[in-house]
This record gives C-alpha cells, sequence and structure tokens, in this order.
C-alpha cells in the first residue's frame, strides 16, 4: 500500500490501541480474526525482510504493532523506528516514536513516554526542515532557470540588435555606394552628351559649308556653260541646252514628287510610329532628289543631318528634324503638288 494510506491506517488504529490494549491483555487468546490478521502481518512481514524491502517491512511492522500485544508491540515498533532511520526517513521515524510513546504512556513508563515523544518531535523537526530545505532548493533552482532563461533571452536580444545594427549599416554603406555610381554615371553621361554635341554641331558647320562651297561651285558651272542666244528683236532668247536639260529634270522630280510624295511621307510617318530606324532612312534616301531638287538650300542641311552617322542615337534631334522635314513636305506639296 502506498505511504499516504497507509499513515491513515496508523492513526486510525492507535485510538484501537489506547482503547483495547488493556482488554487485549485480560483476555487469555484472541479471536479468529484477530488471528487470521496477525497471521497476515507476520507473513507480509516475513516477505518483505526476505526481499529486502524496507519500505514495506517498516509498514507491516506499524500494522503488526497495533495487533500484537505490549512487549513484542514496543519491539515491533522500536524495530519499525530503526528501519526508518535507516531509510533516513526521519518522517516515518518520528511517527514510530510516537507510537511508541503512546504505548509507554498507556503502559505507565512516562519518563520513557516522554523521551520517545522528545525524540519524535526533534525527527518530526528534522523531516520539516528537510522539507523547507527540499522546497528553497526547488525555489532556488526555478529561479535559477529563470535567471538563465532571462539571461538567455537578453543575450539572443542583443545578437539579434547587433546584427540588425551591422545590416542597417551595410545597407546603409551600399546605398551610399550607389548613389556615388549614379552621380558618377549621371555626370559622365552629361559630358559625353555635350561632347556628341558639340561634335555634331561642328561637323554639320562643316557640312554646311562644303555644300555652299559645292552650290557656288555648280552655281559657276551653270554660269560658264550657258550660251547667249544671237539676239532677235522679234523673238526671244532660246533657252540653252543646259537650262533646257534642268528644266526637263525638274519637270521629271517634279513630276515623280507629285506622285510619290504623299505615300511616303505616309510610310515615314508609320516608320517613326514603329520606331523603325532603318524604314524611315529608306524613305528618306528616296525622297532625297525630288526634295533638293525643288529646294536644296533648305533640305540638303536637314537630310544631311538626318543621314549622318549615328544620328538616330540623339533621338531629340533626330525626332526635331524628322518634324521639320514633315513640315516642310508638306508645304512643299500644298504649293507644288496639285499642279
Amino acid at each position: 500500500m502506498g505511504t499516504p494510506n497507509f499513515l491513515r491506517a496508523c492513526f486510525l488504529t492507535v485510538p484501537l490501541i489506547l482503547c483495547g490494549a488493556g482488554a487485549a491483555q485480560a483476555q487469555p487468546a484472541a479471536t479468529d480474526t484477530v488471528k487470521a490478521a496477525v497471521a497476515a502481518q507476520r507473513a507480509a512481514l516475513t516477505r518483505a525482510d526476505s526481499a529486502g524491502d524496507r519500505k514495506a517491512a517498516f509498514e507491516a511492522r506499524m500494522q503488526l504493532a497495533s495487533l500484537s500485544g505490549r512487549a513484542e508491540g514496543n519491539a515491533l515498533l522500536k524495530q519499525a523506528a530503526a528501519l526508518a532511520d535507516s531509510m533516513d526517513r526521519p518522517d516515518l521515524g518520528a511517527m514510530a516514536r510516537r507510537v511508541l510513546a503512546t504505548r509507554m504512556a498507556q503502559a505507565g513508563a512516562f519518563s520513557t513516554a516522554y523521551a520517545e515523544v522528545l525524540l519524535a518531535d526533534s525527527l518530526r523537526a528534522v523531516s520539516n526542515g528537510r522539507e523547507a530545505s527540499l522546497a528553497e532548493d526547488r525555489q532556488a533552482e526555478e529561479l535559477r532557470r529563470l535567471v538563465a532563461e532571462r539571461d538567455s533571452l537578453e543575450l539572443a536580444a542583443g545578437s539579434r540588435e547587433r546584427g540588425m545594427a551591422q545590416a542597417i549599416a551595410v545597407l546603409q554603406q551600399q546605398s551610399d555606394n550607389w548613389m556615388y555610381s549614379a552621380i558618377a554615371a549621371l555626370v559622365t553621361g552629361l559630358l559625353l552628351v555635350i561632347g556628341l554635341l558639340y561634335r555634331m554641331g561642328r561637323t554639320s558647320a562643316k557640312l554646311r559649308g562644303a555644300i555652299s562651297e559645292l552650290r557656288a561651285e555648280v552655281d559657276t558651272l551653270k554660269a560658264k556653260s550657258v550660251r547667249p542666244a544671237p539676239v532677235a528683236p522679234a523673238k526671244p532668247e532660246a533657252p540653252s541646252a543646259v537650262v533646257a536639260a534642268e528644266a526637263a529634270m525638274e519637270k521629271v522630280a517634279g513630276d515623280k514628287f507629285r506622285q510619290d510624295a504623299p505615300e511616303r511621307l505616309t510610310t515615314l510617318q508609320e516608320a517613326r510610329k514603329r520606331g523603325d530606324v532603318d524604314k524611315a532612312l529608306r524613305v528618306l534616301a528616296t525622297l532625297k532628289p525630288q526634295l533638293l531638287a525643288y529646294d536644296a538650300a533648305r533640305f540638303s542641311p536637314l537630310i544631311t543631318s538626318l543621314r549622318a552617322p549615328n544620328a538616330p542615337a540623339h533621338a531629340a534631334q533626330w525626332n526635331a528634324d524628322l518634324d521639320q522635314l514633315e513640315a516642310a513636305i508638306r508645304e512643299l506639296w500644298a504649293h507644288h503638288g496639285k499642279q
């Protein structure tokens, strides 16, 4: 049986011991029931001693002591107290000593009973001290566990804070590096654009000068090649062969322009919408002879700028030149397209 049930049984049997001890001594023989209980307890005591089970042996002696006579019962209680001492169980020893003190007091051995009571109180005090010490140890252990858990949490929190601070510092450094790189790339790009615009301006000026010189040379050659017609009072001057040829070429170019200009202009606009630079350049090449035949001074710089190397790479200037060219073509068509 368990210790709590055993203790309750012992405390319940103590009054029986007190009330029935005298009657048990007066009667010459126990009843059959008492004999059977005594025999069962003796058998249990023998088994416990053989098995070396000191706790079971202690419980069997306490039960048997309540059923035995004075001398045997006192001996069994002393043996139970000795077993409690061997198990280092002052609580059990205090219980055995207190029962023994009660039996001694009933027998009139008050000094011995008093000594047993003092010993029982001493053992109870030791047991209470141990329980208090165990409770304090448990509380101290729990406090140590809580402190260790707190320290662990603080350490983890500090580690996370340090990690976050390092990550923030790295991100800040990367952000600064990206900003400096973007500023450097922007400045470099602006310098390149300015340099390219300057070179394009110089190249365009050179091309315009060369075109002007070529036109001047062409005009000179035309003037030299024209021969004056003989003076006839009644007839106007006959045009020279060169003038007639130029007039014929201009007429052919004009006819071609009136025929192809609307379609070419539409094709050019569609190519611009699609971003098809090659198509736009091909349309420009087909319009060039007709446009130069009408107004070389106006269209030659535009066509030269649009067909310059890497001209489409400069989108702003490219689109501005195309807008100007389309406006000029529409104006030219308005004046000469329906003739």
